[in-house]
């Protein structure tokens, strides 16, 4: 009976446990784009450079943790983060896409302006600054990555975009 009990309480937490679900991430901003799902890496104005990084299964892993880690699961829409200080016009170089069994669960739009020590963020917009501060320490790791990166310093030696 004793044995019984322990298998049904067990059982019981078990199937209680929050399981967590595995988003896809897409990265862009005005000099690339990187869909973490499929690998797939463009540089679509540098000779419309495609490239693809392999991610190990570890590497989905611990970037999918980071998006529970920054709760940007509990998001919805469209998010802005950029600084309260009186800017002109921020700019909202980077580009968070996530994605739930293909549908649009939210857009973060994070300006390169944005700095923690002089900007007035409040607890959401400085865990998303967070996560892709922690998200690119990680994505640096990957070879694949860096060297994308690498031919990105390239081509923006050669860069006659003009941005207004």
């Amino acid at each position: 009976m004793k044995n019984i009990f322990l298998f049904l309480f067990f059982f019981y937490f078990s199937s209680c446990s929050k399981k967590t679900e595995i988003y896809d991430l897409y990265i862009s901003n005005a000099h690339y784009k990187l869909n973490i799902k499929t690998g797939e890496f463009n540089i679509d104005w540098y000779k419309n450079y495609k490239d693809s990084i392999r991610f190990s299964e570890n590497e989905k892993k611990r970037i999918n943790e980071l998006i529970y880690k920054y709760h940007l699961d509990n998001l919805k829409g469209e998010k802005y983060v950029f600084g309260k200080e009186n800017l002109i016009m921020p700019n909202f170089n980077d580009q968070f896409i996530l994605k739930k069994e293909n549908t649009i669960k939210s857009k973060i739009y994070i300006s390169t302006q944005v700095n923690l020590k002089v900007s007035k963020l409040d607890k959401t917009e400085i865990d998303i600054y967070n996560f892709k501060e922690e998200l690119f320490q990680l994505l640096n790791e990957n070879k694949d990555f860096q060297k994308n990166m690498d031919t990105l310093k390239v081509a923006k030696k050669n860069d006659t975009r003009l941005f207004l």
